[in-house]
C-alpha cells in the first residue's frame, strides 16, 4: 500500500510538472508584436500677427482720425492664419462687437478683412461667425498651410484719442459640418 501510495504522489507531481504551460515557446533571440495607434480627427487653426506667437495681439498704431481707410496687407508682416489639421476643414471669423475706449466707441463696420487666400473681397467684421476659407486642405504630416488676412480700418473724424479694443475669432470646423456658434 505505501508503495502505490508512493507511486500516486510521483505520479501526481510528474503530471503536474507536464501541465504547467512554459513561459517561452522556444527559445528565440528576437520578439514582435502589433501596435495600433488610433489617432483622432483633430482640428487645429492659429491667428498671428507679425509672426509673433498664437493669438498675438494686433496693434494697428499711429492713425489719425482722418476718415482715411487704413490697410494692412496680410501675410508675414502682418495678419495670418495657420491651419495644422488632420482633416479639411472650413474657416469662420467674426468680432466681438464696436472697436471701445471707455464709453468712445469706432463702429465694427469699420474694421474690414478680405483675401483669406480665397479671393475673399473687403467685407465689414460682424458678430456672426462668416464664412472665409471653404475646404482648405490637410497640410502634409508634420506641415502647416499659412494664409494671409487683409484688414482694414476706418477711424471716423473726431475719434477721441485712446486705444480702441475689439476682439478677432477665428473658428474652423471639418469641412461639411455645422457652422461655430462660439467663442
Amino acid at each position: 500500500m505505501k508503495h502505490l501510495q508512493w507511486l500516486v504522489f510521483v505520479l501526481t507531481v510528474i503530471l503536474s510538472a507536464g501541465s504547467l504551460a512554459p513561459v517561452f515557446a522556444a527559445a528565440s533571440p528576437s520578439s514582435t508584436q502589433e501596435l495600433q495607434a488610433e489617432v483622432e480627427p483633430t482640428i487645429a487653426i492659429g491667428a498671428f500677427w507679425q509672426g509673433g506667437a498664437n493669438n498675438s495681439t494686433i496693434y494697428l498704431l499711429n492713425l489719425m482720425a482722418d476718415g482715411q481707410e487704413y490697410f494692412w496687407e496680410g501675410g508675414s508682416d502682418g495678419e495670418q492664419v495657420r491651419h495644422s489639421s488632420n482633416v479639411e476643414i472650413d474657416l469662420y471669423v467674426r468680432a466681438s462687437g464696436n472697436l471701445a475706449n471707455g464709453t468712445n466707441s469706432i463702429t465694427l463696420s469699420n474694421l474690414k478683412y478680405a483675401d483669406y487666400d480665397a479671393g475673399v473681397a473687403k467685407t465689414a467684421f460682424t458678430t456672426s461667425y462668416v464664412l472665409v476659407k471653404e475646404e482648405w486642405a490637410v497640410p502634409n504630416i508634420g506641415g502647416e498651410l499659412v494664409i494671409p488676412v487683409d484688414l482694414y480700418l476706418t477711424v471716423p473724424f473726431a475719434t477721441p484719442p485712446g486705444t480702441y479694443v475689439t476682439t478677432i475669432y477665428h473658428a474652423a470646423v471639418q469641412t461639411g459640418s455645422t457652422a461655430p456658434t462660439s467663442p
